[in-house]
């Protein structure tokens, strides 16, 4: 590839991009523009809806307690009775114990007098009865005459109170009356029976406190223990600072994915089906640039788009945040966690942009674009609200999935300080990442190729004769397509597989496989293709190849088994992220044939048909032979779906993928991860009883382990090579 040519693309595609209005409209000027201006419009009507009061209608209110000079808690006669005099001696000292005791006597026989307290006063809630006094006003009150919800259905009142007719009689009788509240499904009735609630229950413990001075007991009685909230007793001002921080660290990834997919939607679709509606394409296509140049410069400008949208979206929602929330401590985010969204920016922008310039060099014209275009939001959404689920975090597995795992990564970056940073996670997560945006990218290359694809003519879309063309011209091999299809049936079909039920690992496991793993490709190289047999790569290999599939597994099993031991031993938080999904070894006590079958024989055999037989056969009608080798071992480390299995599963993956090109057969391969799994079963199961420390252990040794990588290395060289010459015969 010549750089001076992809800049000179660059260039061209985006001063072209630059000169139209309605996309520097949609990448400047509205980001600016749109969160101040919401976010001024959010708050007045905010303000606004919080501070108009709510109507409260009562009925019934003839049945509450009355205001008397002897209600509690402004009832005088406690108050009086401290002040009064009680006939004492005439000496001075008896004169004052007796004032003191006479008015404590007295004191105490007042609050058996006190009256129960008012709901309302004058068409009001008492002040006493909210958190907060100046609240009084959020709530007015109208006195109703019939108990008909009528009012309330019609808007005259937000909510309606309902009084029992024998609610003060019961109160006096020591009795339990009733109140009933009704409210509309709409929020400003659902605000005001909240606030309702917050009276009626001090209003309660107003009327409870008197009942148990009538009956002699302390106002605490009934109250057995005190229950403190550590975050009730924090102040308002700070409770709200941490709400909105919460609610911005879910928010900001999401507009972050969102606007890095808007970003790259609307310039793939004009550089692709744009120039063909305006016939520049045709002017591109002739010049001496290659097709993988003219890709590669397009997709720097989309990428370019794509991060530029992102980062002025996230820039003017932070300012706007920080604005309206300087009134709050830590309301506003951290500069750290927005220099976190830049950096991850980039990588999500490059997958959106690689895969919208793939669907859109398909697209006939603009139009046509924007409806394949739009299903990727579909796609996106689901992934982006992944995040939103409770108990979603970021693991094992979430990080290997394209989308969720950057947001998952960028909540935990915006709330963790840098020394409790995520660190083991950047590798697993933007690793994947750009492994899919170049496989977007190879896509778009392959469509750039593809004269059919760039100068196709209108076609009707029958899903009918669709079928019909699949089954009836079926090539002798799969499809990169169907190969593709087979995966994602998989990753399916392994979703499925957790939600079986079984009380033995090695029953499930050997279902799973079979039904699941096995089955699709099988099926699909009998109905879609006229070679099955090639399709799967069963063909019959030689004793030379046979055996050299067990040299290569008693050479590349030391080496990776050193590995994983050496990363485990030095990273321990390692251990438990490896361990996840891995329920292995509690069952490799079970009878030896069992484990054998279920973890050794049954997965080497099911796997290699599926990946080293259908998958790579599929990815090998398109890609080159290295090519379809590393994206076919990408796909099967993806399987497992334990980001930290990746690299050893890879590398296993890539040697069974060269022996299988190399001699035509999945056999070998069959029988290589065979040997790899049983030596995997044997060296955890000696590892449980203290063989790890006999002379067994010496394989182990840093020497030895290299002497056998140096010569696994030699012997991949030379199958490399062959390959490398058109000596490997296709599978």
């Amino acid at each position: 590839m010549r750089w001076p040519i992809i800049r000179l693309i660059f260039l061209r595609e985006l001063r072209d991009q630059l000169r139209d209005r309605r996309t520097l409209f949609m990448i400047v000027v509205l980001p600016i523009m749109l969160y101040p201006v919401l976010g001024m419009a959010l708050v007045q009507f905010a303000l606004g809806f919080i501070d108009k009061p709510s109507i409260v209608g009562i009925s019934g209110s003839e049945y509450l307690p009355e205001l008397k000079a002897t209600a509690a808690p402004w009832g005088p006669g406690p108050l009086v009775a401290w002040f009064s005099d009680a006939p004492g001696s005439p000496s001075g000292i008896d004169l004052g114990l007796n004032r003191w005791g006479g008015a404590l006597s007295l004191s105490r026989a007042a609050e058996h007098f006190v009256d129960y307290p008012p709901l309302c006063i004058d068409s009001h809630f008492p002040s006493i009865y909210f958190e907060h006094p100046s609240e009084a006003h959020s709530l007015a009150i109208h006195f109703l005459h019939s108990p008909d919800r009528e009012v309330l259905d019609n808007k005259q009142v937000d909510l309606l109170l309902r009084v029992s007719p024998n609610f003060l009689k019961d109160l006096e009788e020591g009795g339990r009356s009733s109140l009933e509240i009704l409210y509309r499904r709409d929020e400003r009735s659902r605000l005001g029976a909240q606030r309702v609630r917050v009276v009626l229950a001090k209003w309660k413990q107003q009327l409870r406190e008197v009942r148990l001075r009538h009956k002699g007991l302390p106002a605490g009685f009934a109250e057995m223990f005190e229950v403190r909230d550590a975050e009730q007793l924090k102040p308002p001002q700070e409770l709200a600072s941490e709400g909105l921080l919460d609610m911005l660290v879910r928010v900001f990834p999401f507009l972050l994915v969102m606007w890095s997919l808007a970003g790259a939607l609307y310039p793939a679709v004009d550089l692709c089906a744009g120039e063909k509606e305006r016939g520049t394409m045709e002017t591109l296509l002739i010049s001496p640039a290659s097709r993988e140049e003219i890709v590669l410069g397009k997709f720097l400008t989309i990428w370019l788009f794509s991060a530029v949208t992102a980062l002025l979206n996230l820039g003017s929602m932070a300012a706007t945040t920080t604005f309206f929330s300087g009134m709050l401590s830590q309301g506003a985010l951290r500069l750290m966690a927005l220099l976190w969204c830049i950096l991850l920016a980039l990588p999500l922008a490059a997958f959106f942009s690689a895969t919208c310039l793939a669907v859109g060099a398909y697209a006939r014209s603009s139009k046509e674009g924007q409806y394949y275009l739009m299903p990727l939001f579909l796609v996106t959404m689901p992934l982006v609200f992944l995040t939103f689920a409770p108990g979603v975090e970021l693991n094992p597995f979430y990080s290997l999935v394209p989308v969720t795992g950057v947001a998952l990564l960028v909540q935990r970056l915006m709330t963790t300080s840098l020394d409790k940073a995520p660190w083991l996670y950047f590798v697993p997560v933007l690793v994947p990442m750009a492994l899919y945006s170049w496989l977007a990218l190879r896509w778009a290359i392959e469509q750039f190729k593809r004269e059919e694809v760039l100068f196709r003519e209108a076609e009707r879309i029958d899903i009918r004769l669709w079928v019909q063309h699949i089954f009836r011209q079926k090539g002798p091999m799969p499809s990169v397509g169907e190969a593709i299809f087979c995966f994602v049936l998989l990753i399916g079909l392994r979703w499925l597989a957790f939600s079986i039920g079984s009380s033995s690992l090695a029953v499930r496991t050997a279902v799973v496989y079979m039904a699941f793993v096995v089955a699709p490709p099988l099926f699909m190289a009998l109905l879609l293709t006229t070679r099955p047999g090639q399709s799967l790569a069963l063909e019959r290999p030689t004793l030379r190849q046979l055996f050299l599939a067990v040299l290569l597994v008693a050479l590349v099993f030391p080496p990776i088994a050193a590995f994983m031991d050496t990363i485990v031993r030095e990273i321990p938080a390692l251990k438990q992220l490896y361990n996840q999904g891995q329920a292995l070894a509690e069952e490799l006590h079970s009878p030896g044939w069992m484990s054998l079958f279920a973890f050794g024989l049954l997965p080497a055999i099911c796997e290699e048909l599926a990946f080293r037989g259908f998958i790579l056969s599929g990815l090998r009608s398109r890609f080159r032979p290295w090519n379809a080798i590393l994206i076919s071992s990408f796909l099967y480390a993806l399987l497992h779906l334990n980001v930290f299995q990746v690299l050893p599963t890879l590398a296993l993956g890539l040697v069974l993928g060269m022996l299988t090109v190399w001699s035509g057969s999945v056999i070998p391969a069959i029988v290589s991860h065979f040997l790899y799994n049983a030596l995997f079963i044997a060296m955890t199961l000696l590892t449980d009883q203290g063989y790890d420390k006999m002379p067994l252990a010496l394989l182990f040794h840093p020497v030895l382990t290299a002497i056998f990588a140096l010569a696994a290395i030699v012997v991949l060289y030379r199958i490399g090579s062959r390959i490398k010459q058109g000596r490997g015969t296709r599978g």
